[in-house]
């Protein structure tokens, strides 16, 4: 229903031409992608804007736990990993990898904290945590947790800074270059 009402009012919209109207198109366009993440085992807090981000799915559930006012951007999440199955016999299911359920994975979910932004190109593996205020640079291998407050980057991500001291590089950088702003 939420496709429904977002084309007709996105079809209004280009007719009209209202403040109100482009509000309740752009909500309706974002609870569309909330959705979509929901169905593929996300729980998602409140004002998280998730962009072009794939999160693994398998036919066991995979359990994705985004807090509040997170900002996601062509990001992969992955909450299984099924490279054992390669290795261990007891892992297959069936000989047939077509089959639905052929093979076990190591499943463990990701959980990411409030206020925590998510740069474009990484990619967050099976159990990783990352805590509150956090930031992960664009193209960063998460395979471990992340403590709370920090700024972290790099294949494998690493702990840079903290998350004050980044945001108050970017104040000086606000004052020195407002026009890049």
């Amino acid at each position: 229903m939420t496709k429904l009402k977002y084309i007709f009012f996105a079809v209004i919209n280009r007719l009209v031409r209202s403040q109100r109207l482009q509000f309740k198109v752009d909500r309706l366009a974002y609870e569309r992608v909330i959705g979509k993440y929901k169905s593929q085992g996300a729980t998602i807090g409140k004002n998280t804007l998730i962009i072009d981000t794939k999160l693994s799915s398998s036919s066991k559930g995979d359990q994705f736990f985004i807090g509040d006012n997170c900002t996601i951007t062509g990001a992969t999440l992955l909450g299984h990993d099924a490279s054992p199955t390669l290795h261990i016999d007891e892992l297959v299911i069936f000989k047939e990898s077509f089959r639905k359920g052929s093979r076990r994975s190591y499943r463990s979910p990701v959980i990411i904290g409030n206020n925590v932004f998510i740069g474009w190109g990484s990619i967050i593996l099976p159990g990783v945590e990352i805590g509150d205020n956090c930031v992960i640079g664009a193209g960063s291998v998460v395979s471990k947790s992340i403590p709370p407050g920090m700024v972290a980057a790099g294949n494998p991500a690493r702990v840079l800074k903290s998350t004050n001291d980044y945001a108050e590089s970017y104040r000086r950088r606000l004052k020195e270059e407002p026009s890049n702003f």
